[in-house]
């Protein structure tokens, strides 16, 4: 398939104008060659994620998040987003970012975590003009709290900060992956009684207290389904592309957890 081909299809699978104003999505890096074939699928790009596609003679990489969040001023390989664009073009790999875009999808970021937890979609926390798509997702379930916080924990994979709303059974919920404490008063006007997102500062917390419930699973760990599902909605919408999913783990961190650290880490706090 042609780049612009590509490119376009890709447009038309998760169109550019869903997606956050100012995000950095689209190709980031146009590559020499005039045809695409073969694509590596991540959540981000790492210099291992370059090393596998180019192991693998994959023409293109597309991302969830973004390699180049705001112009570059030079090409400097002592630099992480340097060097990776620099090693890109020297191996004529194009790179496309999604991002929102997918974050937007009907089906997509929030969907899979929601999917994940076992609740039940209602629709979008912030609709599109569409009414179907946008940002965030809101959820129904029906669980006591500490059932629902330790289901997070479980399905994401690390530990989770929180902090308990109101009541003790959680029946509706606000999904926002990623850093999403700028759609907060969001999930408060819609009631729900836990907003689950990642990013979640100190004084958030003291914020909610009394108010709602908020979880924070960490951002790797809401988004780490994202290359799966993105893979398969390519796969399904761009069927002559050869699509697959990185075998990279991109989470930059680890987690250090004290010797005393016991299960009621996650139970509800008086």
């Amino acid at each position: 398939m042609l780049v612009r081909e590509f490119t376009r299809r890709l447009q038309e699978v998760l169109p550019p104008e869903t997606a956050m104003s100012g995000d950095a999505i689209g190709l980031q890096v146009a590559p020499k060659r005039p045809d695409i074939g073969r694509v590596s699928v991540c959540l981000e790009i790492t210099d291992q994620v370059v090393d596998e596609a180019r192991s693998a003679g994959h023409d293109a990489i597309v991302t969830f998040h973004p390699l180049i969040y705001s112009p570059l001023r030079s090409i400097d390989r002592s630099d992480r987003v340097g060097r990776i664009v620099a090693d890109c073009i020297a191996a004529d790999i194009a790179v496309y970012s999604v991002h929102t875009a997918f974050d937007a999808y009907q089906h997509g970021t929030n969907l899979l975590l929601c999917a994940a937890l076992g609740c039940n979609p209602v629709g979008p926390l912030v609709p599109n003009g569409d009414g179907q798509s946008g940002m965030g997702l809101i959820a129904s379930c029906d669980v006591s709290y500490e059932t629902f916080v330790q289901t997070v924990a479980d399905v994401c994979g690390g530990p989770v900060r929180h902090s308990a709303p109101p009541r003790t059974n959680v029946s509706r919920i606000a999904i926002v992956a990623g850093s999403g404490m700028s759609f907060y008063n969001d999930a408060l006007v819609a009631g729900v009684d836990v907003f689950v997102t990642a990013d979640v500062k100190y004084h958030a917390f003291h914020a909610a207290a009394g108010h709602i419930g908020l979880v924070d699973p960490g951002h790797f760990e809401m988004e780490q389904f994202v290359p799966a599902g993105l893979t398969e909605l390519l796969r399904q919408q761009i069927p002559s592309v050869d699509f697959t999913v990185s075998n990279v783990r991109t989470m930059p961190a680890a987690y250090a957890l004290p010797s005393s650290f016991r299960s009621q880490t996650f139970s509800i706090q008086s």
